[in-house]
């Protein structure tokens, strides 16, 4: 049979003064288990806004492709496919306009849309293919037509 442990001086059992080994084995290990998954957390967080982040800026890009491809249409447009100027005016604002509406996800907005027929004519005067050609992100002359789709 065993004895309990007698009491010291002080009315104190030998083994019963603090935790046991296993007990702070055990609570350590615990204390390591949460920083670990806390860390877990945090690097995949982190993870996460590096992928959005990426992911954003390839769409921006896209985007800036596209209003490019706008410009350069607008630039290269015949007079077969429009009539007058109010048309051509109309149609290239709308396609950059469009821009901001299919790269939404991406926060994506028109900065410049700005496609103006060469001054002195009226919208109703039959486009001057060459006049569009010329076409710059500049305000439009009397030779030239404004040309400017820009993303941001």
């Amino acid at each position: 049979m065993t004895r309990a442990p007698q009491p010291d001086r002080r009315g104190n059992r030998r083994g019963d003064c603090g935790l046991t080994t296993l007990e702070w084995l055990l609570i350590t290990s615990a204390v390591a288990g949460l920083a670990a998954l806390a860390v877990v957390l945090v690097q995949g967080r982190v993870s996460d806004s590096a992928e959005r982040i990426s992911l954003s800026e390839a769409w921006l890009a896209a985007a800036i492709h596209t209003a490019w491809a706008v410009e350069t249409d607008a630039r290269g447009a015949a007079a077969s496919d429009f009539e007058l100027w109010a048309d051509w005016e109309s149609h290239f604002s709308q396609e950059c306009s469009l821009i901001a509406v299919l790269y939404a996800g991406a926060e994506v907005a028109v900065a410049h849309n700005s496609f103006n027929r060469a001054t002195g004519g009226t919208a109703f005067d039959a486009i001057a293919v060459s006049y569009a050609a010329a076409g710059d992100e500049q305000p439009a002359t009397a030779s030239k037509a404004q040309v400017q789709c820009e993303v941001r």
